[in-house]
């Protein structure tokens, strides 16, 4: 008997065993978890569809089989694909729902969390230019949230969803630089990022398809806020910079691409931050692959324009006149005096709506401007953060474009396209709250299309710490 024992005990003691069992604890740990949460949620919203319940339970459990694989790759395609396909969503008693993509991408994060917590004993990130200002950036959306409730004007009063809300516009401002980190940390093969340009691309020639064609699938996908932007940047970069793609795949991503301008600049024509942010990183993914093109772009640019002046001052300025745009400076000044008096971490995630709504009743609008609004509920404190972060990305996806300059491969055509998206994206968060979209705006259900940014912004990361460790040497030989 006792011998039994000691060989029970030295097999448990074993590290592998041992790391089998913690994983196992932590995988029916959660599961048991989930099923009390969706439980719980049912209670407390009264949900009478069953596969929402379904969907609250079941989705972290496809997350724990992705865990127990130990592959966090499949974990970020399953954001992807879930983001672009899946159009469930939870109810919350407040007119913002949760999207399924939301919860997967807490799930994946949050079981890389617990494998540093729990396995590696240590948080630890991988070196990169980004780790600190995103860090900071995470922190101070936390100190903002906890300054603003402190310190609070006292004649400000707020609804009884307010609190919910802005905890969960807490919790999208810090999962999506999260998820940002998750890529740019278990990355580490370009064939992932293969994964994810294709099936980006397959979602935005499907969709198109679709709509012109008026298939019943068309309302499957979630090709809002700047998703044409990616597509269009991922299509064209392939087309100009991979030589390895044969002349007619290229061809069809030009036509790709042809087809989402015509989409976004012709059908949509007065949905500026649709095709504006398209135009931007298509003018620097030219700029980038040849001078020459680009003057000769431009050049052509201005001559259609020139010929089509008048029609386009007509659809553009008179009737984007007549909608109302230019009232947003109207907007951006009361955003400003508020932020004088709350200048340091600013009112807190979705804050300044409660004192919109207790000292401006009557224009009690959101920016529709990233800035803006970061400069509202982070203050002068975050808004250079969010500054230092944008700059280091758009310097490190420019020092990769230059390591892989004339490779003329994958590698090359990532490093470009993901640095005119991004500066695209960049340009986007002027004209509305795409990047990281605002409570009481584009609501929690903004999460969906605004992951898709973050999603590849991790991917230009992932591809500069590749080059950085001599990996494209190897592949491209």
């Amino acid at each position: 008997m006792a011998w039994g024992l000691v060989r029970v005990h030295s097999f448990l003691a074993a590290p592998r065993v041992r790391r089998r069992l913690v994983q196992a604890m932590i995988i029916f740990g959660l599961w048991g978890l989930s099923l009390f949460v969706g439980r719980l949620i049912g209670k407390m919203f009264v949900i009478r569809k069953p596969e929402l319940l379904i969907a609250a339970t079941v989705a972290p459990a496809a997350l724990l089989i992705l865990y127990r694989l130990g592959r966090y790759e499949y974990g970020i395609l399953s954001i992807l694909l879930v983001a672009g396909l899946v159009r469930v969503r939870l109810p919350t008693g407040t007119q913002s729902e949760i999207v399924l993509s939301l919860l997967v991408s807490a799930g994946v994060v949050g079981a890389w969390l617990l494998q540093m917590l729990v396995i590696d004993k240590k948080l630890s990130l991988k070196p990169s230019p980004i780790n600190r200002p995103f860090l900071a950036f995470i922190s101070v959306a936390i100190v903002a949230y906890i300054w603003s409730n402190l310190f609070r004007d006292p004649l400000v009063r707020s609804w009884g969803s307010f609190p919910l809300v802005q905890l969960a516009a807490l919790v999208v401002i810090i999962l999506l630089p999260a998820v940002a980190l998750l890529v740019a940390n278990k990355v580490e093969e370009v064939k992932w990022l293969k994964w994810m340009v294709w099936i980006f691309i397959g979602l935005g020639a499907v969709s198109l398809i679709s709509y012109h064609f008026g298939l019943p699938v068309k309302r499957m996908f979630n090709t809002r806020g700047i998703f044409p932007t990616w597509l269009a940047a991922l299509a064209y970069g392939l087309a100009l910079f991979d030589d390895d793609l044969p002349w007619w795949v290229r061809g069809l991503l030009l036509g790709l691409l042809g087809a989402w301008i015509h989409w976004t600049f012709v059908k949509g024509i007065l949905w500026l931050s649709g095709w504006m942010p398209l135009g931007v990183a298509c003018v620097v993914i030219t700029f980038k692959r040849s001078k020459k093109l680009f003057v000769v772009a431009v050049i052509g640019g201005l001559i259609f324009l020139g010929v089509n002046f008048n029609y386009y001052y007509e659809r553009i300025y008179l009737d984007s006149q007549e909608e109302g745009d230019f009232s947003r400076l109207e907007l951006w000044q009361t955003n400003l005096d508020h932020v004088s008096k709350h200048p340091i971490f600013g009112s807190g995630p979705a804050g300044y709506a409660v004192y919109y709504m207790t000292y401006h009743p009557e224009n009690a609008r959101s920016t529709h401007n990233n800035f803006f609004d970061m400069l509202a509920q982070t203050g002068i404190v975050g808004f250079v953060i969010l500054l230092w972060m944008l700059t280091t990305l758009v310097r490190t996806g420019n020092r990769t474009t230059r390591t892989l300059r004339g490779r003329r491969n994958f590698e090359e055509a990532f490093a470009n396209a993901t640095l005119g998206g991004s500066i695209g994206a960049i340009f986007s968060m002027m004209l509305g709250d795409w990047v990281l979209p605002f409570a009481y705006n584009q609501t929690i259900v903004g999460f969906d299309h605004s992951v898709y940014t973050w999603l590849f912004l991790g991917g230009m990361v992932s591809l500069y710490r590749i080059t950085q460790a001599g990996g494209t040497e190897e592949l491209a030989g």
